[in-house]
């Protein structure tokens, strides 16, 4: 059976692991679904009949989850999966603390883990979808402007145009597509928010996609935790590198 320890002679409890879809933290797609709870790792430890495990996610005053080990079951030492109701998610800008107490039976010195610090952000890059009937393109997000406008017949001083979108978030990442080829911009920092981003096209992309008559150019964007998105709506360009 378990006994009472002194604090100092227990071992050091490892952190929780939040197993959230992305591991920049918690996102729209680990909260989508009421009925499915967030699954937080908790260990390794060693379980006897009657302890018990009290999950806690940024308030201490009460406890998410709560494991006790089956009085009708042996000694395990393994890792014990804790369920967090999506409800007690909150979105926020700073990290949110998760930690668990180990509590050993029958009501021995408790100990709390070491704390998680978890990012939840539940904003989507431009905001929500406003027609469900394009499952992967944003109406939302503002088409990108070209530069130079007009026919494009150089190669050279290409860019596109990113207008300021909704829940625009330091650490954002934008991908333009120039037809089928992709060009990554550096992730957002405080300088760039609420502005028009100006993302230059390399002239190899240019060239190796060459001439057409209605070449689309679109973006998308990823935020810190894995939010996306979806496409922006595109823009259509004519491009004539033969003029």
């Amino acid at each position: 059976m378990s006994v009472n320890i002194n604090p100092q002679n227990l071992k050091k409890l490892d952190q929780p692991v939040v197993l959230s879809a992305n591991p920049g933290g918690v996102g729209t797609v680990d909260t989508q679904d009421p009925a499915k709870p967030l699954p937080v790792l908790a260990g390794p430890l060693d379980l006897e009949p009657g302890d018990r495990i009290d999950l806690y996610w940024k308030d201490a005053a009460r406890p998410v989850s709560t494991y006790e080990h089956p009085m009708d079951e042996p000694p395990i030492s393994d890792f014990v999966t804790l369920a967090v109701d999506i409800r007690d998610i909150q979105s926020g800008r700073e990290p949110v603390p998760v930690w668990f107490r180990f509590t050993p039976f029958p009501g021995g010195t408790w100990q709390d883990s070491d704390i998680t610090l978890i990012r939840v952000k539940l904003e989507i890059p431009g905001g929500v979808d406003i027609d469900p009937a394009t499952p992967y393109e944003n109406e939302a997000l503002q088409a990108p402007q070209i530069q130079p406008a007009g026919v494009i017949t150089s190669p050279h001083g290409v860019s596109v145009i990113v207008a300021p979108y909704l829940n625009m978030s330091v650490g954002d990442r934008i991908s333009v597509a120039w037809d089928d080829r992709r060009i990554d911009y550096p992730p957002l920092g405080e300088e760039h928010l609420n502005r028009n981003l100006l993302i230059a096209v390399p002239t190899e992309i240019v060239e190796a996609v060459g001439s057409s008559p209605s070449l689309p150019v679109r973006y998308e964007i990823h935020d810190v935790v894995g939010n996306w998105s979806k496409h922006s709506p595109a823009t259509r360009v004519v491009v004539d590198l033969e003029a």
